[in-house]
Parts: structure tokens; C-alpha cells; sequence
């Protein structure tokens, strides 16, 4: 493989993550809207009970997001489509829960955080952080 096919594979993957991204954050947002239309008056109501079930019902959503590549298998919702994966960078190991969870977070925040980076210098700049990569979920090599 040369130099230019090996970079063009690189900013295809972290293109496809970029779109993988906004997906997930689409599929977050879904359901949390009817939990904010309906369970906002709900608990204005004061109801002990429905106070309760909402904010279960808010927890597992925001868990299912955060941790959705750990559920998923390397690949939340959005990786799956665009067909790219989230990987231990260091070894083989599975990827720790909470290294997914900050992956999670700095894709939430990273445009606050780091402004004036361009997208691939946030993805550089997540992967140091987090200790993690992205790569093909199909059978190529990545050499």
C-alpha cells in the first residue's frame, strides 16, 4: 500500500466518523425529546412515582448513549452504519468502560473544548485522550 492510499484510508475513516457522530447524536436525541415533552410535566405535577419512572427511564437512555460502543461491541448505532469500529489502541484488550464514556463526552464537548481544531486534529486530540482509535470494521489491514 503506498503513502497516498494509506492517508486517504485514514481521512475516509475518520470522514465516515465524523457522519458516525452526528448519527449518534441524532439517535440520542430521539428519545430524549418525548422524555423532556412528557416527562417535564409529569414532574411539575409532583407525583412521586412518575417522578421516579422518568428519571429511570432518563438514566438508561443516557447510559445506552454513553456506553453504547461497550454494548454494541466495539460500534455504536452510528459506527455500524458508516462501518467503522472503536478499538483499544494499546493492545487487543477490550477498550475500558471508562475511556468509552470520555470518548462519549469529548465527542459531545469537543467543539467547546477545542475551538479552533480542525476535525481531524479533535479526532487525534480524543484518541490521545482516550486511549482509543477508530478503525474499518471490515477484514482489511490497517498496516
Amino acid at each position: 500500500m503506498t503513502i497516498d492510499e494509506k492517508t486517504y484510508k485514514d481521512y475516509d475513516v475518520v470522514y465516515r466518523y465524523k457522519k458516525s457522530i452526528l448519527l449518534d447524536r441524532f439517535f440520542a436525541f430521539v428519545p430524549f425529546v418525548p422524555i423532556i415533552i412528557v416527562g417535564g410535566p409529569l414532574i411539575a405535577n409532583g407525583n412521586e412515582i412518575v417522578k421516579n419512572i422518568v428519571t429511570i427511564i432518563w438514566l438508561t437512555v443516557s447510559t445506552l448513549f454513553f456506553l453504547s460502543d461497550k454494548i454494541f461491541k466495539g460500534a455504536s448505532l452510528g459506527k455500524r452504519i458508516y462501518k467503522i469500529k472503536l478499538v483499544n489502541k494499546s493492545s487487543n484488550k477490550p477498550t475500558p468502560i471508562r475511556f468509552i464514556a470520555l470518548r462519549r463526552f469529548l465527542e459531545i464537548f469537543a467543539d467547546i473544548l477545542t475551538r479552533r481544531m480542525s476535525f481531524l486534529e479533535k479526532d487525534k486530540y480524543i484518541e490521545n485522550a482516550t486511549k482509543t482509535k477508530i478503525v474499518n470494521s471490515t477484514n482489511e489491514n490497517d498496516d
